[in-house]
């Protein structure tokens, strides 16, 4: 399968040497700190990818200081004092020292206006969580700790850096923040922190559809993070703290549709909607969107037809418009919706053996990723597979016989065919139904059978 936006990128692990030679240009002059998640991960014995530095020097001071030096200063957010700094493979968030004030009034996400400070302290309580406002000096290795994170880090514990509903009220997003942290590191939500969170869980809904849908994706996958610290069902954990708060209903009502819609027993143990949540807790990371939105399509289906037939077809255009609305790439929204779409595939096991070939075939960009969600979906089904899935065996069929999959692997090509007479435009059409045919029949798959077939496709259409 193709690697998705939405699946974690291989991180490289920060260059220490660098960080600490940076340190030194900004020395005597000030401390530069690593701040943030990458400190708090230092103190939970976990690897960090993506370090963050601060100090109280203004932007522009920064940029004179660094000239010459090897490291490279490209804008980011002035605004916010905000810049990356890198050289080579090595890059850095560096941000100064600030405080931030919001228009509540406004709804805006980003503050009403931005102060610099030489004062620590006033930088660490516009943070969003005690274990993110840890600040680590690169040279000497000292911590420094003014609101009590280290506390929270050693009882798993998230709470705000400052009063919650002001964190809240200030920026959405810190709500969707909380849930991940609290699934990819294994944390509690502390009791008031989670309450306020919960009566401002409505301001998501005003957040841009891009930064929900990042914040849901790593949450997703939450149990990837970390894998020192074998956290089985992070994911799931992040999935039911979102529907207790009210987001599954807010982001994803389609979803949220299916509780309490009743399947029948004699093929299913759950309700549509736990069933949906069961696929998703067992399918691999890379098809857990489509296997939690698999059946949506089940609770139109029912209230229009009373039945739950064709949901793959109806769920398809649902997830599409989903997906859509989510901003996922065309080619993620592409992937989703075809899944959804074939996921019923020889339901009832009497699609003939060629037939199957041909549909591999046809789908062999997402059979693997199909196949995995069939598996979860037999397993939210029944606790189980309980049946040789056909499709895959198909599949090792295809494989084994190293059937053509694109027209490029078919033993001829355009340019046999203007030699045997047929026309530009006919080429592409007898190409793409020699590549069906010979998944039906794999003795196509041979160079002067398959001139033969295409002769007397010519001849044909004469």
């Amino acid at each position: 399968s193709r690697t998705f936006a939405f699946l974690p990128p291989k991180c490289m692990a920060v260059d220490e040497q660098k960080l600490k030679r940076l340190a030194t240009y900004f020395s005597p002059a000030a401390t530069l700190y690593e701040v943030g998640g990458c400190v708090r991960d230092e103190l939970l014995g976990v690897n960090c990818y993506d370090v963050d530095v601060c100090a109280q020097l203004d932007v522009e001071t920064v940029k004179k200081m660094l000239l010459n030096t090897g490291f490279v200063v490209s804008t980011k957010n002035l605004r916010m004092g905000t810049v990356h700094i890198s050289s080579g493979d090595f890059c850095v968030e560096y941000t100064t020292f600030r405080t931030d004030s919001y228009d509540r009034a406004s709804g805006k996400h980003s503050p009403d206006d931005v102060t610099f400070t030489s004062d620590m302290s006033l930088d660490a309580r516009r943070r969003d969580f005690k274990c993110n406002a840890l600040y680590k000096d690169i040279l000497t290795g000292e911590i420094v700790d003014l609101l009590d994170g280290k506390e929270d880090i050693k009882n798993k514990i998230i709470s705000t850096a400052a009063e919650p509903n002001a964190v809240f009220e200030a920026d959405g997003l810190r709500i969707l923040r909380m849930v991940r942290f609290a699934s990819e590191l294994g944390f509690d939500v502390e009791k008031e922190t989670y309450e306020v969170a919960k009566k401002n869980a409505w301001r998501v809904g005003d957040l841009a559809r891009e930064r929900i849908r990042d914040e849901l994706c790593k949450i997703f996958i939450a149990d990837t993070k970390h894998p020192e610290l074998k956290l089985k069902g992070a994911h799931v954990k992040g999935l039911e703290m979102l529907d207790d708060l009210g987001l599954v209903d807010l982001i994803l009502p389609e979803l949220a549709a299916l509780k309490g819609l009743q399947q029948p027993k004699k093929y299913h143990l759950y309700e549509a909607y736990t069933h949906s949540v069961k696929a998703f807790e067992v399918a691999p990371p890379n098809i857990r969107w489509a296997s939690l939105l698999h059946d949506v399509g089940k609770a139109p289906c029912m209230k229009e037809d009373g039945n739950m037939h064709f949901h793959d077809v109806v769920g398809e255009k649902m997830v599409r418009a989903i997906a859509e609305r989510l901003k996922f790439s065309n080619v993620e929204i592409e992937r989703m919706s075809k899944l959804v779409s074939l996921h019923m595939v020889d339901i009832n096991g009497n699609t003939s053996e060629s037939k199957l070939r041909a549909f591999c075939v046809k789908n062999a960009l997402y059979i693997d990723d199909l196949l995995c969600l069939m598996d979860a979906d037999a397993i939210a089904s029944a606790g189980e597979i309980t049946r040789e899935n056909r499709v895959r065996k198909a599949w090792l069929e295809v494989k084994e016989k190293n059937l053509p999959l694109c027209v490029k692997d078919l033993k001829i090509d355009g340019n046999d065919l203007l030699a045997l007479g047929a026309k530009g435009a006919q080429c592409g059409e007898i190409l793409k139904s020699l590549l069906r045919d010979t998944a039906l029949e794999p003795s196509l798959d041979d160079r002067e059978k398959a001139l033969a077939y295409a002769a007397r496709k010519i001849e044909k259409s004469k």
